[in-house]
């Protein structure tokens, strides 16, 4: 793939923007085996459409037969006779052609409509299959609103435009070159003529398709940004509510969505330019062949079957002259989207990644110990070390609690040990091998994470803690480890019950014991609690620290808290402060020594 690229950077600057400078050829890459899939079809289709052009330019040709060999000779006789059943015979032929015309015709559009379909659908899932493997940090960076424009919008708006003008396209230029043959073939000093006008057309249209390719990508642009800030200000809306913020909110959504409406404009202000001065340039080309035919008539150098034929082909190529330049504006604007997508295709992934396949189905890999080695980590290369040399070691069946004042590094270890960001300097090994080799299936089989902020799917109880991977037996299993099982079977539906997204219909508690039963479910053997505990009620801390208890014999937990109940029964806490560690040993060793983490505990 790179040599393809490679090989793309040393093409013409015209090409490179036609292309999307490399995201396109990212599409393309992406969607290759779907395309050898329909091959046969593509095969069929590039025969039909010389053979349509072929019978599109044969029928004037037969009008100037009948006109210089049966009309104009019985007009001369003053009856049509002998050249009666010739004519008949010839117009049969022109009724044949045209019939096998549009059969050629409505067979290549049934083709590509039914493949185009089947390649669009293919297109927006690997678009969604990138996306779930692409690295945590580029939705840091990037709202899910756009990345959503990306899989839903742009890909619509590529395949409309594919399916509906790139083949009109195709077949335009192959019209107008066999029009072109003809018209040469009948009189060619007519037809340079006519192409005189050929260099204005093709340096208007130049001019014009950069500037709606320009203006379509801005718009698609624009897009993205309103759709990322109308999903962010969605996903708030209680919030906004809250604080009475609906007018700033929609002032600035208005803003969003005035510039996508100026960029839609220009796009279209553009097409319709171009369209319009095309057909006045037709237009005039026309009268002047018409104007030169009508002197070549009167010094006998034409004939008139050969004037009406044409201008039949001059009508004739007018139409995909006009529709050429309205289907490169469209193809402009699929190349926009088409750039907007490649964009995300060429997003490089994290090389640990394999593609993504069915669950794993082996049994959870054994955790035996964790190693952290002067690990040094920042989330973009322009801001601070958030770790800066961190040593952390964790051996199987031990309860280490990490604890520190906020921003001191906490969650961002529980964020490498999950392998949810590379970029560390260091080594962090699991069981002695580098955590960059692991894929995320295979870490995610020997490492669970619970979070503070829970997020719960729209579906049933039983698919929140299973996540689809395991049955009923499983997620009952799981909910009775972490004392779910108790007010799951309470809800209307019991396990079947319908959790509404993000877990609306829930309280803070039972969705994070629901979390809960999700890690245990998972079978990891090393839990890392990321402050999951610091939401819920005493109540409810009480039945996990319950739950918790059993586990502690033949798992290793990870806790990042800051409540003194789970931080007291850890084997070992660990005290960071602005990404170091400057402590650890037991609750009561720490105590005594009086140092940083007895200040924490005064601040409590």
């Amino acid at each position: 793939m790179m040599r393809r690229f490679a090989r793309l950077a040393r093409m013409p600057s015209r090409w490179r923007r036609l292309l999307g400078d490399g995201n396109a050829a990212a599409v393309i890459t992406a969607m290759r085996p779907h395309f050898a899939r329909y091959r046969w079809q593509f095969a069929t289709v590039l025969a039909l459409l010389p053979v349509s052009a072929a019978l599109a330019a044969l029928v004037p040709y037969l009008t100037k037969v009948a006109v210089d060999d049966y009309l104009l000779p019985a007009v001369a006789a003053g009856e049509l006779g002998p050249w009666r059943e010739p004519l008949l015979t010839l117009v049969a032929l022109a009724a044949g052609v045209v019939v096998a015309g549009y059969l050629a015709d409505a067979l290549y559009v049934r083709i590509l409509q039914r493949v185009g379909h089947r390649l669009l659908a293919a297109l927006r899932e690997t678009v969604y299959r990138r996306t779930l493997r692409l690295p945590r940090a580029y939705f840091d960076r990037n709202p899910i609103g756009s990345v959503l424009t990306r899989v839903t919008s742009d890909v619509e708006a590529l395949g409309e435009s594919l399916a509906g003008h790139a083949l009109s396209l195709i077949t335009d230029l192959l019209k107008t070159v066999a029009f072109v043959a003809m018209m040469f073939w009948l009189s060619w000093k007519a037809t340079l003529v006519l192409l005189a006008m050929l260099p204005v057309l093709l340096v208007v249209m130049d001019f014009f398709q950069r500037r709606v390719r320009a203006s379509f990508l801005w718009a698609r642009q624009a897009l993205s940004e309103a759709t990322g800030y109308l999903q962010e200000c969605l996903a708030g809306a209680k919030t906004v509510q809250l604080y009475a913020a609906e007018a700033k909110v929609l002032a600035d959504f208005e803003r969003r969505n005035r510039r996508f409406y100026l960029a839609q404009n220009t796009s279209n202000l553009y097409d319709a330019m171009l369209y319009s001065l095309v057909e006045g340039l037709t237009s005039l080309g026309l009268a002047v062949v018409l104007w030169y035919s009508a002197g070549a008539m009167l010094a006998g150098t034409m004939t008139i079957g050969v004037l009406v034929a044409f201008m039949e082909y001059i009508q004739r190529l007018f139409v995909p002259v006009r529709e050429l330049a309205q289907q490169l504006a469209i193809l402009q604007r699929a190349l926009g989207a088409l750039d907007h997508i490649g964009g995300l295709l060429a997003e490089p992934l994290d090389p640990a990644e394999p593609p993504i396949a069915g669950p794993g189905t082996g049994d959870a890999p054994r955790f035996d110990r964790l190693d952290l080695e002067a690990v040094r980590f920042r989330y973009a290369p322009h801001q601070p070390e958030v770790l800066r040399g961190i040593d952390l070691r964790v051996r199987r069946g031990e309860m280490v609690a990490i604890v520190g004042a906020t921003g001191s590094g906490k969650s961002t270890v529980a964020r490498l040990i999950a392998r949810a960001y590379g970029g560390y300097r260091g080594s962090i090994r699991l069981n002695g091998e580098e955590i960059t080799s692991f894929d995320a299936d295979r870490i995610g089989r020997m490492v669970s994470v619970v979070h503070q902020n829970v997020f719960l799917f729209h579906g049933s109880v039983e698919f929140n803690i299973t996540l689809g991977r395991h049955g009923r037996e499983a997620a009952v299993h799981a909910a009775r480890q972490v004392r779910a099982d108790d007010f799951i079977r309470d809800l209307p539906g019991g396990y079947d019950f319908e959790v509404a997204h993000g877990g609306a219909n829930l309280s803070a508690g039972q969705a994070q014991l629901v979390s809960f039963a999700r890690a245990v479910a998972a079978g990891a053997d090393l839990v890392v609690l990321d402050e999951a505990t610091s939401s819920v009620d005493s109540m409810t801390e009480e039945l996990i620290e319950r739950a918790l208890a059993r586990l502690y014999a033949t798992r290793t937990v990870i806790a990042i808290a800051h409540r003194l109940s789970t931080i007291r029964r850890a084997d070992r806490i660990v005290v960071l402060d602005a990404g170091e560690v400057v402590e650890a040993g037991t609750h009561d060793e720490l105590v005594r020594r009086g140092g940083a983490y007895a200040g924490l505990l005064g601040d409590r």
